[in-house]
């Protein structure tokens, strides 16, 4: 609880009271960092140019990704509710685990500008307060690994394979991989004095979950019975992953790659 909450703050500290509207570099001061406390690490440090480590996040501010670390989950099977779980989490329906604490993805996630918001593809019930919100910012997901030559299992021989997360997912009902398309920040909330994505463990999801940090934007999201693992693409269960997740641009770079068109 005190790392969530030391986290947090300093989170707090650095996007300033609008809750997503700085990052590492949005100070005047592109090299600040949080100051830690005493006897701790900080949780947000800078490691080389454009470079952030938020626990075992690691954020790129030039290329406006967050990396996670993590394995391959299942191999086959489903069906699949869940792209990323921790692994204490949802085990059983979820393609991938990864090896970081969810305050520090979703942080990471802020100090890349994005907001926070409603599913645009859930069907919420009239009456729910979700739908007062206006809908979250859209990220690409990738997975990136190494698949070894079949004369040399050492990483120098390997190669190294980046694609998109939906590759990984089979549409049952429309009998091919998943459509590819984004993924929604819904970003997780305090639950009783808890971090809300720590309760279940999940943290990318392809099925509703309003705990989840991100989650699929497809309307198939409202039901769990169209994804299993796609048996073509998945590398062995335990293969090291990293899970990269794509930020949109600043709106205000968006806004002046126009003005000069």
């Amino acid at each position: 609880m005190h790392r969530l909450v030391w986290t947090m703050a300093v989170a707090f500290c650095l996007l300033g009271p609008a809750g997503c509207a700085g990052g590492p570099e949005a100070q005047d001061d592109p090299d600040r960092e949080a100051p830690p406390a005493a006897g701790q690490q900080p949780p947000v440090r800078k490691i080389g140019p454009h470079l952030y480590r938020v626990g075992d996040v690691v954020i790129n501010s030039k290329e406006r990704t967050v990396r996670c670390p993590g394995r391959v989950n299942m191999e086959a099977g489903g069906p699949i509710e869940l792209l990323a779980c921790l692994p204490r989490g949802k085990v059983h329906e979820s393609v991938f685990t990864l090896d970081v604490e969810p305050v520090d993805l979703q942080v990471a996630l802020l100090l890349l500008h994005m907001q926070a918001g409603r599913n645009p593809s859930v069907e919420y019930p009239e009456d729910s307060p979700e739908l007062s919100k206006p809908p979250g910012d859209e990220a690409l997901i990738f997975v990136e690994w190494r698949e070894p030559s079949r004369d040399d299992d050492e990483h120098d021989g390997a190669e190294l394979l980046r694609v998109r997360a939906e590759e990984f997912l089979y549409n049952v009902q429309a009998e091919r991989a998943m459509t590819e398309t984004t993924w929604v920040f819904l970003g997780s909330r305090l639950l009783d004095g808890a971090f809300g994505a720590d309760l279940d463990g999940s943290l990318i999801t392809t099925y509703h979950d309003p705990l989840a940090i991100l989650e699929l934007v497809l309307p198939t999201v409202n039901d769990d019975v169209y994804y299993f693992v796609n048996e073509e693409r998945c590398p062995p269960v335990g293969t090291p992953v990293k899970l990269i997740i794509r930020a949109p641009q600043k709106r205000e770079e968006t806004e002046g790659e126009r003005e000069h068109q």
